[in-house]
């Protein structure tokens, strides 16, 4: 009965992430409109000269070598990164966790079960061919709204979590009041926070040229060095959106990894210039999910189709080939009816019954694994 329920509830996971990912848990287009422009006055932003000489001291020591920081030692070639936008802004429930949603995540994070290290820390690690702490937790939080500083800030220092904001810099530059400043972002770094690449205007990358793209990178580290003294290395791309020239431009930018918004674990043998994450909502913020997805392992695969998470043919004809045993696999899109073969034993094939809508098509993949945890190798592509 207990594998059962641990097969249903799994299911119903994946069903919940995946049909209601494209409008729920990715932020909307409309979403950052709607929050840029209506609910935000611009308000002042102080820098001073002994502002960016103090952070510049704390970056030397703690964001730019935090690719290289020492990382607790294990045998687990994978991690678990959750993203999370708003927390207490409940007029936002497609961005937001409640205070009592986040208050049970982090008593959860913190039975001791679990090992939260920085996100520089595990890229590094699993980059670099070593081993972590079996359920190893990154946290990431996008756009560096107020409620960042205000709300999540002290429950992260208070138990002594590490974090990642991922900022877009024009949206600090404008001054918003529902976002962070500058000033509070330097509070946060001297205190440790880890600061991540967000783009320019939080575009939607793939939508532009690519001169367009190395254009809003450039003035975003333009922006990051005059303010922090460094430019970050890490990016996570604006609502998950990427291409093949998009993440050439990211990677001949210096980032060394990059965050999309796909579900899944991941593994030292991840895309590492498209990651995937756990996206955090307050429909989908229940702690039954958020353990399940804490727990999570990736599903190992290759020769995955689609390579470009721009799609080019829709209907999208989507596969992989299965790198371990996995007799269970099951496969959900976001949009449309899917029929799924496998070839023998290791190739997976997935077809549509039509195209899907334009946007964001999220395709989730599960298969239940030892001590009853998911394996799970999640994809977003951007539909013209």
């Amino acid at each position: 009965m207990s594998m059962l329920r641990s097969v249903v509830v799994g299911i119903s996971f994946a069903v919940g992430l995946t049909f209601g990912a494209g409008h729920v848990l990715a932020q909307s287009a409309d979403d950052q409109t709607t929050n840029s422009s209506t609910e935000s006055v611009p308000t002042e932003t102080v820098t001073t000269d002994q502002a960016n000489a103090d952070v510049n001291d704390a970056a030397a020591t703690t964001t730019n070598d935090a690719m290289t920081a020492k990382t607790p030692t294990g045998d687990a070639k994978s991690a678990v990164v959750f993203m999370y936008h708003r927390f207490g802004e409940n007029d936002y429930p497609s961005t937001n966790i409640t205070t009592e949603q986040f208050d049970a995540q982090i008593k959860e994070l913190t039975n001791g079960n679990y090992t939260v290290l920085g996100v520089p820390e595990i890229v590094a690690a699993l980059q670099g061919g070593g081993g972590l702490p079996d359920r190893t937790i990154g946290i990431t939080i996008d756009d560096a709204y107020r409620s960042v500083y205000e709300l999540a800030w002290p429950v992260f220092r208070k138990n002594n979590m590490p974090f990642t904001v991922f900022v877009s810099s024009e949206q600090i530059d404008a001054g918003y009041s529902n976002y962070m400043t500058w000033d509070m972002v330097r509070e946060m770094v001297r205190d440790g926070a880890t600061i991540g690449g967000h783009s320019q205007h939080h575009s939607h990358l793939p939508d532009l040229t690519i001169d367009e793209v190395k254009a809003e990178l450039a003035h975003s580290a333009e922006r990051f060095k005059e303010e922090l003294g460094f430019v970050p290395e890490i990016f996570a791309y604006p609502y998950g959106e990427a291409n093949d020239a998009v993440i050439k431009a990211v990677t001949d930018a210096g980032y060394k990894a990059a965050f999309g918004q796909q579900s899944g674990a991941m593994s030292d043998e991840s895309d590492f210039m498209y990651l995937p994450r756990f996206a955090l909502n307050e429909h989908y913020g229940a702690m039954e999910r958020f353990s399940l997805a804490a727990n999570s392992l990736p599903l190992r695969v290759s020769d995955v189709t689609p390579g470009d998470y721009t799609l080019t043919r829709n209907p999208p004809a989507f596969g992989f080939t299965l790198k371990e045993p996995a007799p269970n696999v099951s496969c959900y899109p976001s949009d449309g009816q899917a029929t799924m073969s496998r070839l023998g034993d290791e190739r997976i094939e997935i077809r549509m019954d039509g195209p899907v809508a334009s946007g964001r098509w999220r395709i989730n993949c599960t298969a239940l694994g030892a001590q009853s945890r998911w394996q799970w190798f999640g994809m977003l592509y951007t539909v013209p």
